[in-house]
């Protein structure tokens, strides 16, 4: 795998710590928390809604591409603490149609308010898995999370 520089200019660090919070219920946050830490070995947390990030690590903002769910992560982008680092924004794919127009308008609002924005493409198998750990033996949920990891700056796995 090539080395990417991480969004911002940063060098790409395969010790990278994410905490992971849904903008709203269903959003996918346990699948992406799983998805940035394949092994379970702490590369990834997710967050209760109210929680305190752990130090070093950076926060993840997940959210569905309905309105509802950008309309949920434009309000607590809103409201996110200035002394709590700039989260990147999830945005995952509920359907295999585009973006409503809604989502879009919203998503290119929040850009100044986090680091980048990856999007997460809708993957039919997702809604076949019992866990999101199951998920990751099949291909596409494979190159989906590696991609996710790509843009966030991980190199490693």
């Amino acid at each position: 795998m090539s080395q990417h520089a991480a969004p911002g200019g940063e060098p790409p660090n395969a010790s990278r710590h994410f905490g992971v919070l849904a903008a709203h219920g269903g959003a996918g946050a346990s699948t992406i928390t799983r998805w940035l830490d394949p092994d379970g070995d702490s590369a990834a947390t997710e967050l209760a809604l109210g929680s305190h990030l752990p130090p070093h690590y950076i926060p993840v903002v997940v959210a569905r591409s309905t309105a509802f769910g950008m309309a949920s992560a434009v309000q607590l982008l809103s409201a996110w603490n200035p002394q709590v680092p700039r989260p990147y924004l999830v945005v995952v794919g509920d359907a295999p149609l585009r973006m409503p127009r809604a989502s879009a308008y919203r998503m290119r609002s929040v850009r100044p308010r986090v680091l980048d924005i990856a999007r997460v493409p809708y993957l039919v198998r997702l809604r076949e898995i019992d866990t999101p750990a199951a998920g990751l033996a099949h291909r596409d949920v494979q190159k989906a999370a590696r991609n996710l990891r790509r843009q966030l700056g991980i190199t490693t796995y």
